[in-house]
């Protein structure tokens, strides 16, 4: 997409990173966190977590015209988020005891559907476009520039994860990735809607 600039993300980009990637939360995370606000407040609260793999750190920035408009963490494998006592503060009082006494178990079936790529390949964790915006390439240009990286690494391989449900699995698909492993779970399908997730890959030349 013409006129469109990356950057890696500073700290006063916090803000706008949470609002870009969580503003409207997916099926999915409203399912785990039993409703659509603490879904987004959580979610939020984890990019704004000193040190956390899904903040500014480890983000990079699309903009157009100066202002960010999309969000990118990738990298060879990129860090896991992990609960930490911080993280476990946040999210009691977000949920309060019984909220978090019914997330666990939300938690542990999401966790029975985590896949990993083969070691050294280029790892897309986070690809978000802002909701103005979607639908006009800006999808497509962040994952040309994740594999101009892919290939400054020497990465043979790009990989990522989503639900079976996401409708950018297209966007994915036109771009060479392929699915290489589904994995469903019932309970994660009782509290999300969705049947499970998959490890899509793209082979570079």
């Amino acid at each position: 997409m013409g006129g469109l600039a990356f950057r890696k993300a500073t700290p006063e980009d916090t803000e706008r990173i949470a609002e870009i990637m969580f503003e409207e939360p997916g099926q999915e995370a409203v399912g785990l966190a039993l409703d659509e606000e603490r879904a987004r407040e959580i979610a939020k609260a984890m990019v704004r977590l000193p040190g956390s793999p899904k903040g500014w750190q480890h983000t990079v920035l699309a903009e157009l015209e100066g202002e960010p408009v999309g969000v990118l963490q990738a990298g060879v494998n990129p860090v896991s988020v992990t609960v930490t006592p911080r993280l476990a503060l946040t999210a009691l009082r977000i949920f309060g005891p019984v909220g978090v006494f019914k997330l666990l178990p939300r938690l542990r079936a999401r966790g029975r559907l985590d896949m990993k790529a083969s070691e050294g390949s280029y790892h897309i964790a986070e690809l978000h476009v802002d909701l103005r915006l979607r639908g006009r390439g800006m999808g497509g240009a962040m994952l040309e520039y994740a594999q101009k990286e892919a290939g400054k690494r020497g990465c043979r391989r790009m990989s990522l994860t989503t639900n079976t449900t996401n409708p950018a699995r297209r966007l994915y698909e036109r771009h060479g990735y392929r699915v290489v492993e589904t994995r469903t779970d019932p309970a994660y399908q009782r509290y999300t809607g969705i049947e499970g997730r998959v490890l899509m890959v793209k082979e570079l030349g």
